[in-house]
């Protein structure tokens, strides 16, 4: 049995895909990974069939229509290691990663957050407001190979009180290091790791939960890599927004009911939104309250565009908690957001630079030469992470 196992699900982004498997499996022999491909065709399959025959690759190919939920669940019932780490098919994972599991076994620990100080641009990565500064660079924050421990319930809260941001500080399983054990209890207890439309978020909300010992390390044991053709690919260039029937992320669930208080449209907010609504619901908390308006306000100041569906929420909204009530609450969450965003304009301007607050490393064209520029870098830095926890 692996200490460690990858699962890639992947769709349609094969070059990105065969580089970073091949980069995991030449670097860390204690490590099985597992592709979870619904492409056109099997490309992947074919191009690195040395390491299927070799056992420690496990490919799986559906050509049905398959939602990213079902791609996650499929390649996770192939798993077999002490610890999982789910990435996307142009991340990779940061050195130590097998040391790092042995060491979460050792102590009991069921799920390592990382704070993801290292991460790749691939060379079509384009920013709406830096173009392709970011393109074929490494960039590395300072880090401090430090461990501490995380209130996984905390972290939940916070996460719903500011709906729309993401994961907060919670465990994940994506781009993050979870056990074997918590996720098949998790499984017993609700049926699925995954669920919603953005595993990731619907994940950590239970993971949170379920772990009884959560630790997070300021070291970059996993490297995020984006592409032009990733998500956050398309949300830096802005284009990562639309219609919600019509995206394809989304037309690949059958028979999606979407929350009528989530505004319906296609967004980063509104995916995460109603993903961790979703595994809220299924973990039966009344002390879980989402903060409905913090989503709204960042609706309305920067999808100004689908103000329709964001009002139909509002008034769904209003017949629970009143007009009144909401739309203070709205207006509160509106300042606090134009706010955060005038920190971020003077930021931008003080330092103007794409990678002002990074160590960066140029001119590198695949994941894979980032992965081997970081771990250089982190070899002549001399930080391993601590074998003791705050």
């Amino acid at each position: 049995m692996p200490i460690l196992s990858v699962i890639i699900p992947t769709h349609n982004r094969q070059r990105y895909a065969i580089d970073a498997v091949s980069a995991i499996l030449e670097n860390f022999p204690d490590t099985e990974v597992i592709v979870s491909d619904t492409s056109d065709t099997r490309d992947i399959e074919s191009a690195l069939q040395k390491w299927i025959e070799g056992g420690r690759l496990l490919y799986c190919h559906s050509s049905e229509k398959t939602d990213v939920v079902r791609n996650f669940e499929n390649g996770l019932s192939l798993a077999s290691g002490d610890y999982l780490i789910f990435i996307g098919d142009d991340d990779c994972l940061g050195p130590q990663a097998e040391q790092i599991a042995s060491w979460a076994k050792k102590n009991q620990i069921d799920a390592v957050g990382c704070t993801l100080g290292a991460s790749y641009c691939w060379p079509d990565f384009r920013s709406k407001y830096f173009k392709d500064g970011y393109a074929a660079k490494l960039a590395i924050v300072s880090y401090t190979a430090s461990a501490v421990e995380v209130d996984g319930a905390a972290e939940l809260r916070a996460c719903l009180k500011d709906l729309g941001a993401g994961p907060a500080g919670m465990p994940r399983a994506y781009l993050g290091m979870v056990s074997r054990q918590v996720v098949q209890k998790i499984q017993a207890q609700y049926g699925s790791l995954f669920g919603g439309v953005s595993p990731d978020i619907y994940s950590a909300a239970l993971v949170a939960v379920e772990s009884r010992r959560i630790v997070k390390l300021d070291f970059p044991f996993v490297l995020p890599g984006s592409s032009g053709a990733s998500t956050s690919g398309q949300s830096a260039s802005g284009g990562h927004k639309g219609k919600l029937r019509d995206n394809a992320h989304i037309g690949a669930f059958q028979n999606l009911v979407w929350d009528a208080a989530i505004p319906e449209f296609y967004s980063v907010q509104t995916v995460w939104s109603f993903s961790i609504i979703k595994a809220v619901e299924k973990l039966s908390e009344s002390s879980l309250k989402p903060n409905y308006a913090r989503l709204y306000a960042r609706c309305l100041v920067y999808h100004r565009g689908y103000l329709a569906e964001t009002l139909r929420s509002i008034r769904y909204m209003a017949n629970s908690v009143g007009t009144l009530s909401i739309w203070g609450h709205i207006s509160m969450e509106i300042i606090n957001e134009f706010w955060l965003q005038t920190r971020r304009v003077s930021h931008r301007i003080i330092r103007p630079k794409a990678t002002a607050n990074s160590s960066v490393i140029e001119n590198l064209p695949k994941v894979s030469d980032a992965y081997r520029a970081l771990n250089e870098f982190v070899v002549a830095e001399g930080k391993r992470f601590p074998w003791d926890v705050r």
